[in-house]
C-alpha cells in the first residue's frame, strides 16, 4: 500500500499536513478535495495512527465510505448511529447494534481500527465495557459453573434458547453450552466432561458440524449496556422516584390520562428487565442507569491510543448536529407534555457544541471541496489543494482495457502483413 502513499509525498502540502497533526497544531482545514480523493488523503494523513475516525453527514454517506475505504484499511469498523427519537423502532433486528459492539470490541481489545461514523453518533452517550467484569474468558480444561455463567450471559444481554439460531443468543443442554457472540461469525460449542470444559470448538450453524478447534475464546457482551441485578435495581429505583413525581404533578394538573400512561410505561419497562431481560428500549434510560457516560471522542480519548480525527465537510456536519440536536428537543418535549417519557431521558444527547469540544482534544482534520465558513470550529492551519477528477474511459475501466487489447492485436497483424518482426 506504500505505492498508494507515494505520489502524496511528492506533495509539498501533505508534509506540513503531517507535521501539523504530528504536533498537535489541528484542527488542520483541507480544501478542494473532491470525494474520491478524501479517503486516499485521509490514508495517507493516518499513517502511524493507531485510532482513526472518519466522520460524516449521513447513514447512507457513511456506509458508501465504509465501502470504499475498506479498499485501503481491512481494520475499518462501520458505527452507526443511534435513533434516540425512535428508539422503540428496530426494523434492522439486531443489526445495528452488531456493528457498533463490533467497533467496541476493537476498541477494547486495543488493536487498530479505522471507525466510520457520523456526527449525530458522536453525539449520543456512550459507555465502555470493563475487560475484567464485562468479557467471558474461557480456557480448555478450566471449570466452568454452568448456573454462574448462564446469569452472566443474560446480564450481558444474550437471550436463553433452546437451539443458538442467531448472534446474541446462548443454549445449555446436558453438558453442551453453546454460545453464539454477536461479534462473531460462527457460534462455539463447549462441551464439559463434569464441571470440566472438555472441547471448544466453533461450529456451522446449519449442518452442526465443528470448524475449527480452539483451546480458549472470549465471549463479548450482545449489548451495549451490561447491567446486574443490582445495577438493575438502582436504576428501575430512580425511574420510579421520577414516575412518581410526574404522576402527581400530572394529576395536579387534572390530567388523569397522562399520569397513567407515566405509570404504564414504567411497568412496562420494569417487566421487560426484570422478567424477559430485554434492553431493547434501554437506550433513552441510560441516565438512570449510568451515572457518568461519555461521548465516542471521549471514550476513545480514554483509552491513551494514538488519535486522530477526519471530519467531511465541516459546514454539513454542523447542520446535521444542530437539526439532531432541535429535532430531538422538540420532540421529547411534545412526549413529556403527553405523559410518554420522563424527565431524565429528556437530556440524553449531547449538544452539537459539547461533541465539538471533545473532538479538539484529539488532533483533527477536515475535507472540504469548496472553502465554507460557519464550520464547526475555527482552523489553525489551511490547506487548499488543486485537484481534478478524471473521468471514466465510456463509464468503464474494462472497456479501457478491452480498447488497448484490440488495438494491440490490430497493430501486430498490420505489422505481420508488412514483413516487420517487431511486436
Amino acid at each position: 500500500m506504500q505505492a498508494l502513499v507515494a505520489p502524496l509525498r511528492e506533495l509539498a502540502e501533505f508534509g506540513e499536513m503531517k507535521d501539523a497533526i504530528r504536533k498537535k497544531l489541528t484542527p488542520v482545514a483541507v480544501t478542494g478535495c473532491v470525494d474520491s480523493q478524501k479517503l486516499h488523503l485521509v490514508y495517507g494523513l493516518a499513517e502511524g495512527r493507531k485510532v482513526k475516525v472518519i466522520v460524516t453527514y449521513s447513514d447512507l454517506k457513511a456506509r458508501e465510505m465504509y465501502e470504499e475505504y475498506q479498499f485501503y484499511d481491512h481494520n475499518a469498523y462501520l458505527y452507526p448511529a443511534k435513533d434516540l427519537i425512535f428508539f422503540q423502532a428496530d426494523i434492522h433486528g439486531n443489526q445495528l447494534t452488531r456493528e457498533r459492539v463490533r467497533t467496541l470490541r476493537r476498541i477494547l481489545e486495543g488493536k487498530p481500527l479505522t471507525i466510520i461514523t457520523t456526527y449525530a453518533a458522536l453525539m449520543t452517550p456512550q459507555v465502555m465495557w470493563d475487560k475484567k467484569e464485562d468479557v467471558i474468558e474461557l480456557f480448555q480444561g478450566e471449570e466452568l459453573d454452568y448456573h454462574a455463567i448462564s446469569r452472566k450471559l443474560v446480564d450481558m444481554g444474550y437471550e436463553k434458547v433452546y437451539q443458538v439460531e442467531k448472534p446474541g443468543q446462548f443454549s445449555i443442554r446436558g453438558g453442551i453450552l453453546d454460545v453464539f457472540d454477536l461479534t462473531e461469525e460462527n457460534p462455539v460449542r463447549i462441551e464439559l466432561w463434569g464441571d470440566e470444559i472438555d472441547s471448544i470448538r466453533s461450529f456451522d450453524l446449519l449442518s452442526q458440524r465443528s470448524i475449527e478447534r480452539l483451546e480458549s475464546f472470549s465471549i463479548y457482551p450482545a449489548s451495549e449496556f451490561v447491567l446486574s441485578d443490582e445495577g438493575i435495581r438502582k436504576g428501575l429505583a430512580k425511574i420510579e422516584k421520577d414516575a412518581r413525581y410526574q404522576e402527581k404533578v400530572f394529576r395536579d394538573a387534572h390530567q388523569p390520562e397522562e399520569a397513567q400512561r407515566i405509570l404504564t410505561q414504567v411497568r412496562d419497562l420494569k417487566e421487560e428487565l426484570e422478567e424477559l431481560r430485554s434492553y431493547t428500549n434501554l437506550e433513552s434510560y441510560i441516565r438512570y442507569f449510568y451515572e457518568d457516560t461519555l461521548t465516542l471522542p471521549g471514550l476513545l480519548a480514554r483509552t491513551g491510543e494514538s488519535l486522530v480525527f477526519f471530519l467531511d465537510e465541516p459546514a454539513r456536519l454542523k447542520e446535521q448536529g444542530e437539526a439532531v440536536e432541535l429535532e430531538f428537543r422538540e420532540s421529547m418535549e411534545q412526549r413529556a407534555r403527553k405523559g410518554y417519557v420522563l424527565p431524565g431521558q429528556m437530556n440524553v444527547l449531547y449538544s452539537a457544541e459539547q461533541t465539538a469540544a471533545e473532538l479538539l482534544r484529539s488532533p483533527v482534520v477536515t475535507l472540504s471541496a469548496l472553502e465554507a465558513r460557519n464550520g464547526l470550529f475555527k482552523a489553525e492551519r489551511r490547506f487548499d489543494l488543486e485537484t481534478r477528477s478524471v473521468s471514466s474511459y465510456n463509464n468503464s475501466f474494462e472497456s479501457l482495457v478491452r480498447d488497448l487489447q484490440m488495438y494491440k492485436r490490430k497493430k501486430y497483424r498490420v505489422l505481420l502483413l508488412s514483413g516487420s518482426r517487431t511486436r
